[in-house]
């Protein structure tokens, strides 16, 4: 079949690069070039315009992807229907998630289901709020997981929980003993945060300016794992939901605190897909399934927070 033709394109497309892509789809550089060189000449227009940081689509490769998106879309939902009859679940399910899910519940959950269901394969990338949704909004991903917030109507939340922002310090911080903290008590100590992530930065930004406090930056990155260590060694205040510290939180090396009086308590994460897009079987059972462990996850979470 032509899935592969097309297969080949969508990933140049997305990365921007023959290398990238190649390496992505672990095929010589030289035939994934060939199959786009047979592809411009068989439809007798460039698809990408070539400059030297890369490869941008012309208007004609934006109607081709379009085409070739929907076109692999309706054939993992062949092979799945193909699975259905022979009463298995199979096909590949492309996720977009915060990076903080990375740390823990996706491994544990990849696992989990693999073991149930073998014949389900995985694509997962992780990146923040806007971007998710946007890699739903054109396709790229079939689930999101992300903060339910301010969500386009094209998009329908599956499952949610209740993951609200908190202040994590390090066991031997001196914010450490309170059950909570307000943003000005934060901001008397040095701050870990995050870069690309605009529901935190900018909602911590606004509450600290209403306060007509502005802590010190110690450090801003866009890498959790970075941070992490950071706030074990007590460097100071970081702002996060406690996805993705769930084992520090366990072995009590990290301390996750209520905001008093902050709207970042009424965060939610939750399990998002396209009102446009038809699931896959598979991706079906992928998100029931997901919803359940994230439930599962988030209990965990509350109780040692709130213990």
């Amino acid at each position: 079949m032509h899935a592969s033709i097309l297969k080949y394109f969508a990933e140049v497309a997305r990365s921007g690069s023959i290398r990238k892509a190649s390496d992505e789809l672990h095929v010589a550089t030289s035939a994934v070039s060939r199959q786009i060189k047979k592809l411009e000449d068989e439809l007798g227009t460039p698809l990408f315009e070539r400059f030297s940081d890369g490869l941008r689509l012309t208007s004609a490769g934006e109607i081709v992807l379009r085409h070739a998106k929907d076109t692999l879309h309706e054939y993992e939902i062949m092979k799945s229907n193909l699975g259905d009859l022979h009463g298995k679940n199979t096909g590949r399910v492309h996720i977009a998630a915060l990076d903080s899910l990375a740390i823990q519940f996706l491994p544990e959950f990849v696992s989990g289901f693999h073991k149930k269901h073998p014949a389900v394969d995985f694509r997962i990338r992780t990146d923040n709020y806007n971007n998710i949704f946007r890699f739903l909004a054109e396709g790229d991903v079939d689930i999101g997981v992300t903060f339910d917030l301010a969500r386009p109507h094209d998009m329908k939340l599956i499952h949610g929980v209740r993951m609200p922002l908190m202040a994590i310090v390090a066991k031997s911080h001196p914010l450490a003993r309170q059950r909570s903290v307000t943003l000005q008590e934060c901001a008397q100590f040095n701050m870990l945060l995050q870069l690309d992530n605009e529901v935190m930065s900018s909602m911590i930004a606004v509450e600290l300016g209403a306060l007509n406090r502005v802590g010190r930056t110690l450090v801003a990155t866009n890498n959790q794992m970075m941070l992490k260590p950071m706030i074990l060694a007590g460097e100071g205040v970081a702002f996060f939901t406690p996805l993705g510290l769930l084992r520090e939180l366990e072995a009590g090396d990290a301390v996750a605190l209520s905001i008093a009086g902050s709207k970042l308590q009424n965060l939610e994460v939750g399990i998002v897909v396209s009102r446009r897009r038809q699931l896959t079987h598979a991706t079906e059972v992928v998100a029931q399934s997901m919803g359940e462990e994230l439930s599962k996850f988030a209990e965990k979470i509350n109780r040692l927070v709130s213990r």
